[in-house]
């Protein structure tokens, strides 16, 4: 007899669990009960709210979504040896990333910038020759780029982020 009253209460609140998490906005729920909820409507086989809370992990980028992106979306510039400038390097590196928001924004993609924009496409497409040709007077050319596209190219792409965390 006393099991079946835990049973039955154990029931009673794993259901209560599911309905408060599919009642309640996920967007509210802290990362621990997003995690938890979670959990529970996994043990009560609840696949349309699993599917729901694991969305709203992935979208935050907690639980078993921790750093998924991350690790895999970095920018990867190969110089040659020839640059001895101090401040290419940084001036390469903005102007990679800026041109690269800049055809993330013409596509209206979301996600890495650089998955399909290489370091070699941007160098061409910029500076008119592959990384391998960079040299240290490549850095006005860089510098002139972002003056004249860094600013604008950083308020929309601010924007487009934002409506990218909302999907």
């Amino acid at each position: 007899m006393r099991r079946g009253l835990h049973l039955a209460a154990a029931a009673a609140i794993t259901f209560s669990f599911t309905g408060f998490a599919g009642a309640e906005d996920l967007a509210t729920v802290s990362d621990l009960d997003l995690m938890e909820q979670t959990r529970e409507a996994v043990g009560a086989q609840d696949a349309d709210l699993v599917l729901d809370l694991l969305t709203e992990m992935q979208r935050r980028g907690t639980g078993i979504f921790v750093g998924a992106e991350k690790a895999v979306c970095e920018e990867v510039i190969d110089l040659p040896d020839g640059i001895t400038d101090w401040r290419f390097k940084g001036a390469v590196r903005q102007a990679y990333i800026t041109s690269a928001k800049k055809q993330q924004l013409a596509s209206e993609a979301c996600g890495c910038l650089f998955t399909d924009y290489p370091f070699d496409a941007f160098t061409t497409e910029q500076l008119g020759k592959s990384p391998a040709d960079l040299t240290n007077a490549d850095r006005s050319a860089l510098e002139t780029y972002l003056a004249a596209e860094q600013r604008e190219v950083e308020t929309r792409f601010r924007a487009h982020e934002k409506s990218c965390r909302a999907k």
